[in-house]
């Protein structure tokens, strides 16, 4: 929750620093920005900035705008902007929906939520988080998706990321046979149920240590060169190095930093979109440790990708998570 003048600052300070950048930019405002008192404000601000693009982050969960009691004239603000997208994810029915996101009614506000940006103009994605719940609430979930009418669905096997929200997670997390057993709702909710069983089976838990006792050379995967580079303004204005709670290097206050020497030291960075980037080489594990690591887990656990199940063995293993500096 940001002072107003701060985020204005800081969102002016970005488009100084952009000025020195060649590179193709962009920024979000990100953790339910519609909470913000002075969203208005903000939308006005993004809008006029002078490089960079900004992305709309969309609505995660839809309580921060309907308890809004100006919740039209800041969607119609989004709207005006050009930012026309907004979408909801569904974790299944109502109870296990709440209990995912530990808030009660959290279903219905998103449901809600989604049903009035509709009735402004605003077009409506739904994104289904697969959880082994799916098969005994695939009923309710077509329900929903009849009731809202998305323009269109995403289906997302979660993947994991070396952080506490993402262990939270993994007691709710899918099996193999959970997704064999709703392949035939996946057609109602406009998928390709083959690709995805397919996709699912070559991310278990089992088929990844199959590629590792292969010799599948995944450390080499952190050494390869990346294409983006991830930078965060916590809500004290700092600049952080590093993908939003994967920070690894404070840049300083952003409200003072010089932009021109800013921009230089950001052209220099590495390439750190994949969490893979914030390992030391050295604390990863070796073949035998990871191996062990993932046998105590479940085989049938399904991940979104193969990085994923890697970060999942090294917290099995207790390996150092991210290198903070």
């Amino acid at each position: 929750m940001m002072a107003l003048e701060d985020v204005i600052g800081c969102l002016n300070k970005l488009d100084e620093i952009a000025e020195y950048l060649p590179a193709e930019l962009s920024y979000t405002l990100d953790h339910e920005p519609i909470n913000h008192p002075e969203i208005l404000r903000i939308v006005q601000a993004v809008s006029e900035t002078r490089k960079a693009v900004y992305y709309h982050h969309g609505m995660t969960t839809g309580i921060a705008l309907m308890r809004r009691d100006d919740k039209a004239n800041v969607l119609r603000s989004y709207l005006e902007k050009g930012y026309k997208d907004f979408g909801i994810t569904l974790h299944g029915d109502s109870h296990h929906h709440d209990e995912i996101v530990r808030r009660k009614g959290a279903h219905q506000k998103a449901v809600e939520s989604a049903l009035y940006a509709r009735s402004l103009g605003a077009s409506v994605s739904v994104s289904l988080m697969m959880n082994r719940y799916f098969p005994m609430d695939a009923e309710a979930i077509t329900q929903t998706i009849e009731r809202i009418c998305p323009e269109s669905i995403y289906f997302a096997i979660p993947i994991f990321t070396p952080h506490q929200n993402m262990m939270d997670f993994e007691p709710h997390r899918a099996r193999l046979e959970d997704i064999e057993k709703i392949r035939g709702h996946l057609t109602q909710w406009r998928q390709n149920g083959g690709n995805i069983l397919r996709e699912a089976s070559e991310n278990t838990i089992a088929s990844a240590m199959d590629k590792i006792r292969q010799g599948i050379d995944w450390s080499a995967r952190y050494t390869q060169p990346q294409e983006e580079t991830y930078l965060t303004v916590h809500a004290d204005c700092k600049l952080y190095i590093g993908n939003s709670g994967a920070e690894v290097q404070c840049l300083g206050d952003l409200r003072t930093l010089d932009a021109k020497e800013t921009a230089h030291l950001i052209s220099e960075l590495p390439g750190n979109r994949d969490y893979g980037a914030y390992y030391d080489l050295k604390d990863i594990p070796t073949d035998d440790m990871l191996i062990s690591a993932l046998g105590k887990l479940p085989q049938n656990l399904v991940y979104g990708d193969f990085e994923s199940i890697l970060y999942r063995g090294y917290v099995q293993a207790g390996i150092p998570s991210l290198i903070m500096k």
